[in-house]
């Protein structure tokens, strides 16, 4: 009712409308509603105000209760607008749906002293706890770790194959550990099944180096899976493939799964070569003898091949030194033929020993023992071993003849009977005697002809007459 007599009010100073003015009082306002100055007493006036504002009628009426008081009653015709009532529910509608979610959906308090920090426990339940997977019903909440971390992992491990202590390496290994070695079928699940495969590895004095590698870090755990390479002591290498799984226990982070695998495109499937086959290498060895040139003989090696020549101490294990060999072997322009042998194949391995003989230049021939280990490397089979010895028979037969011999010349002595000998006349007695030729028993000496005395001597019986030969 206010805002219509203001509405009111306003509206007709605006538009000149005038309404009679009411007659002043000097009484005081009522303490309730909104009192006006007195007017007559006459009907209800309603005073329409001019376009272009909405007409509003406004009704004055004197309230029952004071004859010197009047009420004015405002009807606002605006009220039943329709946008008025959307632009209410409007504004409306988000304010109720506010006070109901704080009424109605306020989540309970949450009690602070419950609250999880890093150091705090977490148990599981009891169907997990008790699993093959984790031994203690105890979690402890992630230990951090980075991925150069990680890594080095593998330096702590690889350390330990340097001491060559196979109980070293084991212990790089969880309690619960597990071992799925390269070169066993046994998975190793214990320390002591751990520790007997590093016994055989570990003698081949191993260094490892990653290649290639993937690192994954979870909640105490971590995974480092890849390629490595190990060098053993004879200079070779052979690369597999790795699998790391490290967990965080009791205070450390140790090996808990190590998988290790053959490169599978890497490894050579056994290449199939008959009996015929072997011992026709003999015969591209034997061709390679007849170029004559120490080097084409040793390219028949392999670049790890072993010589043990026949008449050389000195073992030949590079390619210099067996083309060395050769140079003087080769000069006496040998031919080489198997007399008998026995052939053994293996996967990308053959073996082919017995005799062989030599035929030379000068046509002597000279026998030997011979061993033959052919390897298949890189598509092609190769020398890897090459020991050759004499016949040990007839060699014996001969040292014993030559000792023999010395024995006998150093025991017996030789007399011998010089040139200048004063040889003096034995008496005779007889008459007419004929000095012949003397001959000279004597071993080794060179002895000229002695002069020869062929005249007649007369001796007499009274006398001896000397001769000097």
């Amino acid at each position: 009712a206010a805002n219509g007599a203001v509405n009111g009010a306003v509206n007709g100073a605006a538009n000149g409308a005038a309404t009679p003015p009411h007659p002043q009082t000097t009484e005081p306002p009522a303490t309730t509603g909104l009192s006006l100055p007195p007017q007559n007493n006459s009907p209800p006036q309603i005073v329409q105000a001019a376009a272009p504002n909405p007409p509003v009628s406004v009704a004055v009426s004197t309230p029952p209760q004071s004859p010197n008081q009047q009420v004015i009653e405002v009807k606002n015709e605006s009220s039943n607008n329709p946008f008025a009532i959307v632009g209410v529910l409007f504004l409306g509608l988000p304010l109720w749906l506010l006070l109901a979610s704080q009424v109605f959906f306020t989540p309970p308090a949450v009690d602070t002293s419950a609250q999880v920090t890093a150091s705090t426990q977490i148990v599981l339940p009891a169907s997990v706890a008790k699993s093959a997977a984790s031994p203690s019903g105890v979690v402890v909440l992630s230990q951090p770790i980075t991925k150069a971390e990680v890594r080095g992992l593998f330096d702590l491990w690889n350390d330990a194959l340097k001491t060559g202590d196979p109980a070293t390496v084991a212990k790089r290994y969880g309690k619960d550990g597990v071992l799925l070695p390269t070169l066993s079928d046994v998975p190793r699940t214990d320390f002591e099944g751990i520790k007997d495969y590093f016994v055989g590895f570990l003698s081949k004095k191993p260094v490892g180096k990653i290649l290639e590698g993937e690192i994954y870090v979870g909640n105490n755990w971590a995974q480092d899976a890849g390629i490595y390479e190990f060098t053993f002591e004879n200079g070779s290498k052979v690369k597999a493939r790795y699998s790391f799984v490290y967990a965080y226990e009791d205070g450390q982070w140790m090996i808990s799964h190590h998988h290790s695998s053959l490169m599978p495109q890497e490894v050579v499937r056994p290449t199939k070569i008959t009996e015929t086959e072997v011992r026709a290498l003999f015969d591209l060895w034997n061709d390679a003898l007849h170029t004559g040139e120490p080097y084409t003989v040793a390219a028949r090696y392999s670049k790890d091949a072993v010589l043990l020549p026949t008449l050389s101490d000195k073992a030949r294990y590079t390619t210099d030194e067996i083309a060395d060999y050769f140079v003087g072997f080769l000069k006496k322009k040998p031919d080489g033929k198997i007399l008998e042998g026995n052939i053994k194949i293996g996967p990308n391995w053959a073996q082919d020993a017995g005799i062989y003989e030599f035929t030379f230049e000068n046509g002597s021939k000279t026998r030997g023992r011979y061993s033959f280990v052919y390897t298949y490397e890189n598509g092609k089979w190769m020398i890897s071993n090459h020991h050759s010895s004499i016949m040990p028979e007839p060699a014996v037969a001969a040292f014993r003849k030559a000792a023999e011999l010395e024995k006998t010349v150093a025991a017996k002595e030789v007399p011998v009977v010089s040139e200048n000998v004063e040889v003096k006349q034995v008496p005779v007695a007889t008459e007419n005697v004929e000095v012949e030729r003397v001959p000279v028993a004597t071993e080794n000496v060179k002895v000229e002809q002695a002069p020869v005395m062929t005249e007649k001597i007369e001796i007499k019986a009274e006398e001896v007459t000397g001769v000097e030969a």
